[in-house]
């Protein structure tokens, strides 16, 4: 760096050692150390670097002579901003014109200088107006910190580094802590919304949540937040996007430093397409369940269902030593509901009919349509007596319901219960004819067989 080194036309602005001037002129002499003694303090103890200059370096210390690589006497005969690099020395330059301008000015600078061997170096200043033999003056404390900018910018450089990785992958990827304070280019043009809007918004306000997802989220967050470090995973969320769309999305998140704070890193996957062809599936699998196991009409369980779980109820009542009883209900004269009002009206009754039996049923019980106008109910782990107790009250709430079709409708009943040896067809035989002794003893009653 070139320098202008221009000679003192006043030899009295340089501070010579035999001097005796001091910072103001209205003290008594006698208990105001000379400048040169307070130069002489500052030469020997300070570890800081130190000089009083005007446009010239009127006094350098040890510590800055070192810090700069030059002598004494080098630095008396430079401008002070011929040290600086550009665009420094220019801020210099301008902070001391206005620096001689009026007394107790105080500057805080962070400069870069060259030394003479011709390396840079960090200097953050200090710099106050002080008078000085009837004018202005100004003393600056220079402190290193070349360690410290070195890695601010080797940070700044890994953080350039760490924007640039993120703003190119293609996944939305967020930093948040309550609002968002980071997004990428993908989560921008996913989401809908400006890097502004996303930071006046909290994480909740796209994100559809439940209390215990609300939650679990926000215990997880003050845990980053408090600097704890973990993976955490979300498989499935749903998020509404700036125009109101929903979409399912997977996150994954993990703690980090970010801008003096921890925050929360989350990459957010969109699985949309996976959750809507999940559901298309649960809903052929529910379609193909109530094929295979409801009856169509009255969307009880059909009697294929009902044959598979009398096996196997069977098999477990005998295991368990447990009672299972087997009811079966026959509606009376339907035939003549069919024959007199229509199968319209018909399949009507058989709707009503399933949904009075069905209200008064456990979730334990099995009702199924098995055929025509006939009921199974297959009742585990209660006595016959209750059963039958059962069958009464179905019976007679079944005859005082009003069908809206002119005419009661009643249903006869046959009971059976669990015996050694039984097979579902002994046991179905045996309600079946239980059944027919009702509704040959005079139908809208009940048999036990």
């Amino acid at each position: 760096m070139s320098k202008t080194h221009e000679p003192p036309q006043d030899n009295d602005d340089v501070l010579s050692h035999g001097a005796s001037d001091e910072f103001s002129g209205g003290t008594d002499k006698a208990d105001t150390p000379s400048l040169t003694e307070v130069f002489a303090l500052l030469k020997g103890h300070m570890v800081v670097g130190v000089d009083l200059h005007t446009h010239r370096f009127l006094y350098v210390n040890a510590a800055l002579q070192s810090m700069l690589g030059y002598t004494e006497a080098e630095l008396l005969a430079m401008n002070v901003w011929d040290v600086f690099e550009e665009p420094y020395k220019s801020q210099v330059k301008t902070s001391v014109a206005e620096g001689l301008k009026t007394l107790g000015q105080v500057n805080s600078l962070v400069l870069k200088a060259t030394r003479k061997p011709g390396d840079s170096i960090w200097l953050e200043a200090y710099v106050s107006s002080v008078p000085f033999r009837g004018k202005i003056a100004r003393i600056a404390n220079y402190i290193n910190v070349t360690e410290a900018i070195t890695l601010k910018e080797r940070m700044d450089q890994q953080l350039a580094s760490f924007y640039s990785a993120l703003d190119a992958m293609p996944t939305p990827v967020v930093i948040a802590k309550e609002t968002f304070q980071y997004a990428n280019p993908a989560a921008i043009a996913w989401s809908g919304y400006s890097q502004a809007e996303l930071a006046q918004r909290k994480v909740w306000d796209l994100i559809v949540v439940t209390d215990d997802l609300r939650h679990r989220m926000g215990k997880n967050m003050a845990r980053r937040l408090r600097g704890e470090s973990f993976l955490g995973e979300y498989p499935r969320i749903e998020v509404k996007l700036k125009d109101g769309t929903p979409r399912w999305v997977h996150i994954v998140t993990r703690t980090l430093w970010h801008q003096n704070s921890w925050v929360d890193l989350m990459i957010l996957t969109d699985i949309t397409d996976s959750v809507i062809a999940e559901q298309r599936m649960a809903r052929e699998r529910e379609r193909y369940r109530e094929l295979s196991e409801l009856d169509p009409l009255t969307h009880i369980y059909n009697r294929r269902l009902f044959d598979n779980q009398l096996a196997d109820m069977i098999q477990a009542a005998v295991a368990r030593h447990r009672q299972l009883t087997l009811v079966m209900i026959d509606i009376d004269h339907f035939k003549r509901v069919n024959d007199e009002f229509g199968h319209e009206t018909g399949d009507y009754v058989l709707q009503e009919l399933a949904k009075v039996v069905l209200a008064d049923l456990r979730p334990t019980d099995i009702f199924a349509r098995y055929g025509g106008e006939e009921f199974m109910i297959i009742v585990p782990d209660i006595s016959s007596i209750n059963v039958k107790a059962l069958a009464e009250r179905l019976r007679l709430r079944i005859a005082s319901h009003d069908f809206k079709i002119g005419q009661k409708i009643t249903v006869s009943m046959g009971i059976t219960e669990l015996k050694p040896g039984d097979t579902t067809t002994r046991m179905v035989h045996r309600v079946d004819d239980a059944l027919y002794d009702a509704k040959h003893g005079g139908r809208n009653r009940i048999v036990v067989g």
